[in-house]
């Protein structure tokens, strides 16, 4: 819609521009200028800028690539920590049966061995030369379960020693896997913080370049559109004196609406590159949905959206000087309308949205609207 609109202009009014004075001309070149060298010097401090968020970013991938390689180390440690607790946990286990088992035999054994060591002395005292076979079975049964008896003592010693072995073992592997636990989430921790402020370097860095961007790509169409009108205008009616005219408005013309500037004229900190901005007009903060009024009588020449000023209308003060406002939530009037000075125009939105962008231009060049408004 709006390219069909620049083209109708263009179109229409191509042979009608009618040259500045050679003064004025040269006035405006310098005007133009210093602006170029001043958005040359802040496009270097921007590049300057960004070189130096590309090598912080740079810093941060690094120092988070060693991290994740910590972390997966230290990861694969844990987990033949893990196998190594469950394989001391067997062990453990298989130790205790065994210990169990010796012990229960042990005691089988030392009963059998009291009861016919009992029966073989009371036996012994009285029979003994009746059947000595007898006497001699009975103690090669005894002398039997005796060796029995020393071998599950063995086994219960050894599976006592291989329980003590295990318990420390399976204490050692716990300690070495909380230990490396608590690596692994501190350095998780870090990987977490890293990540944030890789996003947020990395964040600032693409958004500062792309409100510089969308900065520059508006103020250069604006003004290629306010050319444009210019001619349109210029074919309309000559104003034999337009510095005199223009004079007589400074300082003279009423606010288009109350509020308290947010935004001035010309150079502003960015908020978050260490470089400026230009801006070609003033950010007026309002109460919400207030009426926007024309500073001054002239016709509409321009109604509808225009990248980043949102709803914008451009009004041609008789040649003399173009009024521009934008970021509007309700257009009032339309293109061809004539309006007086003080005569309603548009409407703010509320909250964040009431705000006005108003500019001033001449001879197509951006002016300090606060120069050309009452002082308050």
């Amino acid at each position: 819609m709006i390219k069909s609109k620049f083209f109708l202009i263009i179109t229409v009014l191509f042979f009608c521009f009618v040259s500045f004075s050679a003064a004025d001309t040269n006035s405006d070149l310098q005007g133009r200028t210093r602006e170029l060298n001043q958005l040359k010097q802040n496009i270097n401090k921007k590049k300057a800028e960004k070189k130096k968020l590309l090598k912080e970013e740079k810093k941060v991938r690094k120092e988070l690539r060693k991290i994740s390689s910590s972390i997966t180390g230290i990861e694969k440690q844990l987990k033949v920590l893990h196998s190594k607790i469950k394989e001391s946990e067997k062990k453990l286990m298989y130790a205790s049966q065994q210990y169990c088992e010796a012990d229960k035999e042990k005691n089988i054994f030392c009963n059998k061995i009291e009861d016919e060591v009992l029966l073989y002395n009371k036996r012994k005292l009285v029979r003994y030369f009746e059947y000595p076979l007898e006497f001699k079975m009975r103690l090669l049964s005894i002398q039997d379960k005796y060796h029995k008896f020393n071998a599950a003592d063995n086994r219960e010693k050894k599976a006592q020693t291989n329980i003590v072995k295990y318990k420390k073992a399976k204490k050692e592997f716990i300690s070495l896997k909380n230990k490396q636990e608590f690596l692994i989430n501190k350095n998780k921790k870090l990987q977490q913080n890293k990540n944030k402020l890789l996003k947020t370097t990395a964040g600032k860095r693409i958004k500062a370049e792309q409100d510089i961007k969308a900065l520059n790509d508006s103020a250069k169409a604006l003004q290629s559109l306010i050319k444009k009108l210019m001619q349109a205008s210029k074919n309309k009616k000559r104003i034999t004196s337009l510095r005199s005219a223009s004079t007589e408005r400074r300082n003279n013309l009423p606010w288009p609406v109350y509020g308290v500037i947010t935004l001035n004229y010309g150079k502003n900190k960015h908020p978050d590159l260490d470089t400026n901005v230009i801006s070609n007009g003033i950010k007026i903060k309002t109460k919400n949905n207030a009426i926007i009024k024309s500073v001054d009588a002239g016709e509409v020449v321009f109604t509808g959206e225009f990248r980043s000023y949102g709803k914008m209308i451009i009004i041609d003060h008789k040649g003399v000087f173009f009024s521009v406002y934008g970021q509007l939530n309700k257009i009032l009037v339309s293109e061809g309308q004539n309006v007086s000075r003080g005569e309603n125009v548009a409407k703010t939105g509320a909250g964040n949205d009431a705000v006005l962008y108003f500019e001033i231009r001449q001879y197509n060049v951006p002016e300090n609207p606060v120069l050309w408004l009452k002082e308050r």
